[in-house]
């Protein structure tokens, strides 16, 4: 049972505090509690990164895959490597509560005194001149033009939050979110509005009729799909209630994706079997089917966080601790997360007074310390989410002559999340290749176990494999490649399409004997999704986006991805020259995982 202390009883209570002021995290921006973490009004802070004051870290946000910024008492700091390394950007006597940024140079950062921009991606801060009122929870859809609220009235600026003026509204305003300069939604004494023309007029949208007095907050992804959490003011038996729901035809019909089920009796009809904690702490909702949900769950004997993921748009939520952070880390202020994709997110927070930043790789489900900077012989080992991978590797690496580089995340498909990784690697006899089999076990197995050989020879429980091959030279290396690629074979005729930049790259789509292929380049690299029914735009669109955010490998002098998509099964072959080597990586499910897969190689 959870053992109620004197002390923990007090950390709740506190709790209390510092949850009904959360938001929804979207831009980060909703709902920060402006009371937490006051910092002392008269210091003055000058920080380096060798010389660190304690302060903690009450907001993060990252526009893509590598640009990134934290925040929090007298400091922000930034990272342009997905946050390997983080820097001193800017230090004041201010208490930065939340960031949003249009692009990676446009940027706003709210502190507890004034609001700061920066036009050249965060390397100079200016503060904004102070107004009358506060501008919180400021949300810009240009460079120019943005909203914030003060108190319950909407206030815009039309020129980077230099001067704001407010907008006259029937409604009191608790909440809001915009989509573009024209369209947005508000939250009023529970119930749901939306605008057409910038705020100055609010159309009643839905009203989902709840017991008690509740806070809301609102992530509108497009004007159809629209996010809402509600939070109740009150609690009982170590519970906070919480109902989340959502909309994706614009307002017209609703459901529920989640609720602390134990204030059933609040909820009036709306139901759901989902669970994120018996408390409710940060949301950040990345796009309309993958949202991110910190919570804390004292029913499970365990001060831990846990971190909750849906990747189809809330209708199922998979639930993971994250080791680092206690009840403690979320008593001593905000829990800020942003993630940009359904894998890679961050979270800021305070431990023992200090900030601390925390990356995953693999959608939640293990996390790296990344500030302050690791310092122990086994921070490269913990790059790697699955440690069979290393240990199998350390039985290949003391004879090889080639070297052995590993993916530092192997996604697991949406419906194995809960089986497990098992690698067994094969060194070849000259050692001067390697490969890695990556199979699916109900339990984690030895690598020298006799249930290893029945799984290898059971396709469905084989993910994919890896591995490296030792050429004589840069040049048969190149050839190597060259063979795979022209053995698919297509070249440019009648039958073959251009695709243009409005459809999303530069590149062909081809046919060739009841054969489509989708090619483009991508620097050195050449990808390629073939198809016998139809040309896979979608899949190609969604690689494309995933890598104007993150680098591959850079080959040496060409890298091939084929992705080949059939009624039954999808797979992605990956192939890259480095020196005189060729490595590989083939995995049998969606192509975006063995993207992140390759993504993520590191030398071992």
């Amino acid at each position: 049972m959870w053992r109620i202390t004197y002390k923990i009883m007090a950390l709740f209570i506190t709790l209390l505090f510092f949850l009904s002021g959360c938001g929804i995290n979207k831009t980060q921006e909703s709902g920060i509690n402006n009371e937490i973490a006051k910092i002392n009004k008269n210091a003055e802070y000058s920080y380096n990164l060798n010389n660190v004051p304690k302060f903690g870290l009450q907001a993060i946000y990252f526009i893509n895959g590598k640009d990134g910024w934290a925040g929090g008492q007298g400091i922000i700091l930034s990272t342009n490597d997905g946050g390997k390394n983080w820097s001193v950007e800017h230090t004041g006597s201010f208490n930065i509560l939340a960031f949003d940024f249009v692009n990676s140079i446009y940027g706003w950062a709210i502190s507890d005194k004034s609001i700061l921009r920066t036009t050249n991606g965060g390397k100079t801060w200016t503060e904004l001149p102070k107004l009358g009122v506060n501008i919180t929870n400021i949300k810009f859809v240009t460079v120019d033009k943005g909203y914030g609220l003060s108190g319950d009235k909407l206030y815009v600026t039309n020129d980077g939050g230099q001067t704001w003026e407010s907008i006259t509204t029937k409604i009191k305003i608790d909440s809001y979110d915009f989509v573009d300069q024209y369209h947005g939604f508000a939250s009023y004494n529970k119930s749901i509005y939306y605008t057409k023309d910038g705020g100055i007029s609010w159309n009643f949208l839905f009203n989902p009729y709840l017991q008690g007095e509740w806070s809301v907050e609102i992530s509108a992804i497009d004007l159809n799909d629209i996010w809402v959490i509600y939070r109740g003011k009150s609690s009982s038996m170590n519970k906070h209630p919480y109902l989340i729901l959502k909309t994706n035809d614009g307002g017209k019909t609703w459901s529920t994706l989640a609720e602390e089920n134990y204030f059933a009796d609040l909820y009036g009809s709306h139901k759901s079997s989902n669970f994120l904690g018996s408390y409710l702490s940060t949301i950040n909702i990345v796009d309309k089917d993958t949202a991110f949900a910190i919570g804390l769950n004292p029913d499970n004997e365990s001060d831990k966080i846990i971190i909750s993921r849906t990747t189809d748009g809330g209708n199922t939520w998979s639930s993971y601790t994250i080791p680092q952070l206690d009840l403690e880390s979320l008593i001593e202020g905000p829990t800020p997360i942003s993630f940009v994709d359904t894998y890679n997110g961050w979270i800021a927070s305070t431990k023992n007074g200090n900030g601390i930043i925390l990356n995953t790789l693999d959608g939640g489900q293990t996390w790296q310390q990344q500030y302050p900077a690791r310092k122990d012989n086994n921070q490269k080992n913990s790059e790697f989410i699955n440690p069979v991978i290393i240990d199998a590797l350390k039985d290949i690496t003391g004879n090889a002559i080639i070297k052995i580089y590993a993916p530092s995340v192997v996604p697991l498909p949406e419906d194995k999340k809960n089986l497990y990784i098992t690698a067994v690697p094969e060194m070849g006899k000259f050692n001067d290749n390697y490969n890695v089999d990556l199979i699916i076990t109900d339990k984690p197995l030895n690598v020298k176990s006799s249930k290893i050989e029945s799984n290898l020879n059971d396709a469905n429980n084989i993910i994919g494999d890896f591995g490296g091959l030792l050429f004589s030279s840069d040049i048969d290396a190149e050839n190597y490649i060259s063979a795979i690629e022209q053995n698919n074979g297509f070249i440019v005729d009648d039958e073959s399409q251009k695709l243009n930049y409005k459809d999303f790259i530069w590149g062909h789509i081809y046919y060739k004997k009841g054969k489509y292929s989708v090619q483009w380049k991508e620097g050195r690299w050449t990808v390629e999704v073939n198809s016998e029914e139809k040309p896979q735009l979608d899949i190609a669109k969604q690689m494309v986006k995933y890598l104007q955010n993150y680098n591959l490998p850079i080959p040496l002098y060409k890298g091939l991805i084929v992705v080949n998509v059939s009624k039954n099964k999808t797979t992605t072959n990956i192939y890259w020259a480095k020196e005189s080597s060729v490595y590989y990586i083939n995995y049998n499910f969606k192509p975006i995982d063995a993207l992140q897969m390759a993504v993520s190689m590191r030398e071992n």
